[in-house]
């Protein structure tokens, strides 16, 4: 069984009879006990959980989150990460997923070759001397919002100095929170443009809504100085790893990653510039402390690429940073 979806489907298919060893995997982020004690039924929930022989999970984090769960709600205790409850055993475990990066790497190459007029089209339309690339589900976890609002301050600071290629398919558009959030995000990029595009129609963002295959965007992914992966909370987010697995070792670009997503558990702070609880003072000198979901953390990982400030750089980034 895959996801959240199915979370109580073991349940149902013990009280069938069914006896055969069932597993399931969770692809998003399970909460720490206060958050999850917010949700309706959340003991019946975690109880229907104990039916799977195998739980299966993309971070320690997440399965830790859920031990601990167990124990605060339900008072049952684990060993070596098995928990035994009613019904019997069932084991936790950690099942990151993943991509294929030789096969990425060699899409990257592949597809500057093949694709390159249309990658060239894509820049000619932007205005930016540097160019950042995000690729998400429009889906309010992915902060995209967040992402075009610090791109809208970094511009009024320094015009010019970045661009975003923002690709965003459509997820769920019939559920109205989500339609809604996509009727935001065209408005967002709307305004950004009005203000800092130019009158010869260049733009600061472009935003496609098309379908790119896995070659097209490893030759986007390459070509792009940023990429941009910003969740608020994401299970693993395969686009950092693909990011990662297209450039070139000999010039790589600079992942921007959210400590909230999964994949930042596995990219060490040499294969990406982990971004958590950064806000920009007055001057945009400086960084404090602030809410991880705000925008000016973003900021100012944005405008320490885009700038060329010494503290991370294209050329340095995967060597673990400047000297």
């Amino acid at each position: 069984m895959h996801d959240y979806h199915f979370l109580p489907l073991g349940n149902e298919l013990r009280a069938l009879s069914i006896q055969q060893p069932i597993g399931f995997f969770l692809h998003t982020p399970w909460p720490k006990p206060d958050v999850m004690e917010q949700v309706r039924h959340h003991r019946e929930l975690m109880e229907s959980m104990l039916a799977y022989d195998l739980v299966g999970f993309q971070t320690r984090w997440d399965l830790d989150n859920f031990l601990s769960c167990l124990r605060s709600h339900l008072g049952l205790e684990s060993k070596n990460d098995v928990v035994i409850s009613a019904r019997g055993l069932t084991r936790c475990q950690t099942f990151p997923i993943g991509i294929d990066p030789k096969q990425f790497a060699e899409y990257a190459v592949e597809s500057l070759a093949t694709h390159r007029k249309e990658i060239s089209s894509m820049q000619n339309k932007l205005d930016g001397t540097k160019l950042a690339i995000g690729v998400d589900r429009l889906d309010y976890t992915k902060g995209i919002d967040n992402r075009i609002k610090t791109l809208d301050q970094v511009l009024a600071d320094k015009p010019r100095s970045i661009s975003l290629l923002q690709i965003g398919t459509s997820s769920r558009a019939d559920i109205p929170a989500y339609s809604e959030y996509q009727r935001d995000i065209d408005n967002l990029v709307g305004d950004v443009n009005r203000r800092h595009g130019t009158d010869d129609g260049l733009k600061p963002i472009l935003y496609e809504k098309n379908h790119f295959s896995q070659m097209q965007l490893a030759g986007l992914y390459r070509t792009a100085d940023v990429g941009l992966v910003t969740p608020l909370r994401d299970g693993m987010n395969l686009v950092a790893k693909e990011y990662v697995a297209a450039q070139d070792s000999n010039n790589p670009g600079v992942l921007v990653l959210s400590k909230f997503a999964g994949a930042a558990a596995e990219l060490n702070e040499n294969e990406a510039l982990h971004i958590s609880r950064l806000r920009l003072d007055q001057r945009g000198a400086n960084a404090h402390l602030c809410d991880p979901g705000g925008v000016e953390c973003r900021g100012e990982a944005c405008t320490g690429y885009a700038l060329g400030r010494p503290f991370v750089g294209r050329a340095d980034q995967r060597r673990g940073g400047p000297d």
